[in-house]
């Protein structure tokens, strides 16, 4: 293909938020060979690059961006036995849907997460008991040090909590991934997604202006968590004592920030890890309301909320 690159492209109508200054170069790509391309042109001006799938999980400064963004988009998702394979750019729920109609279960719990194939193995996501880890067999990868396209099994991503390699490696661009699921009854799963959907339109604001969770769950195992000491001085606590981590809209609320607004940026009074721009709301006032929840938890319960957005073109 002719790589067909735009200047000073606005990006805040590409990403979920609604916020964010231009990008000095942009470009959509659908498969490797795009890419390759687009890198190429990223090198050949000396300027820096970022993926953006869906615009979910991100925050692009007032500034914008200045260099090259790059927008994944569209590709195929098909079932082949137990397994689905799809592209980098195809949303969550598309392939959901489609494991779904495949009789293919063990994924209903991704049809609410608003992001891509790609961008959702990158940040290992996941909600109601699932994660990326669990289904993903292998993952195409473009190595734009190297030029070249090669696979990676599950074991190669060095997943954990809401991380991968590729948050470490960003030279590693997800292509596609291939999902191993199970055989279920068609007619179970998608009752298994409508359950999920209803549950998620209850809990968070679904449809909203929103990246989506803010900050990460904290685990007991951090380092930083005197596990022991929390629950000694803080009962409410113990309700999460056998789960992995202590959610982070739970330490927001009990902070007495669900309503807490800047500017046009609220804590959704429904979802207190929800960050909602209610209108025409900057990255400066997202970036000072998590602040301010930042600073409210670490001086009520002394625990440090880390960051699960990606920010783009600050500094």
């Amino acid at each position: 293909m002719t790589l067909a690159v735009k200047e000073n492209v606005p990006l805040a109508p590409y990403t979920i938020y609604k916020i964010g200054g231009p990008a000095r170069f942009f470009t959509e790509v659908k498969n490797g060979e795009d890419l390759a391309e687009a890198l190429q042109f990223a090198a050949g001006k000396a300027v820096p690059y970022f993926i953006l799938g869906a615009g979910s999980n991100v925050l692009v400064s007032d500034k914008g961006f200045g260099g090259l963004l790059v927008r994944m988009t569209g590709g195929e998702v098909r079932a082949d036995g137990e397994r689905l394979i799809a592209d980098a750019g195809v949303m969550m729920a598309r392939a959901v849907t489609e494991s779904a109609k495949a009789g293919l279960g063990g994924f209903e719990w991704g049809i609410g997460i608003p992001g891509t194939i790609g961008g959702s193995v990158r940040g290992n996501a996941g909600c109601f008991g699932g994660q990326m880890q669990g289904v993903v067999e292998r993952v195409m990868v473009f190595d734009s040090t190297r030029n070249i396209k090669y696979e990676m099994p599950n074991t190669e991503c060095h997943f954990s909590y809401r991380d991968s390699i590729f948050k470490r490696h960003p030279e590693r661009v997800i292509l596609s991934a291939v999902l191993r699921l199970h055989t279920s009854d068609p007619a179970a799963v998608q009752a298994q997604v409508r359950r999920i959907t209803g549950e998620r339109l209850a809990k968070q604001d679904i449809g909203a202006k929103s990246c989506g969770c803010i900050f990460k769950n904290i685990s007991w195992t951090r380092k930083d968590v005197d596990r022991e000491k929390l629950l000694a001085e803080f009962p409410e606590l113990a309700q999460f004592k056998d789960r992995p981590t202590i959610p982070a809209s739970f330490l927001i609320d009990a902070a007495g920030l669900k309503g807490k607004q800047v500017g046009k940026v609220i804590i959704s009074p429904k979802h207190a890890n929800f960050f909602v721009n209610e209108g025409s709301a900057t990255a400066e006032e997202v970036v000072m309301l998590t602040a301010i929840a930042k600073d409210t938890v670490r001086r009520t319960y002394g625990l440090r909320l880390e960051e699960e957005i990606q920010h783009v073109g600050f500094g």
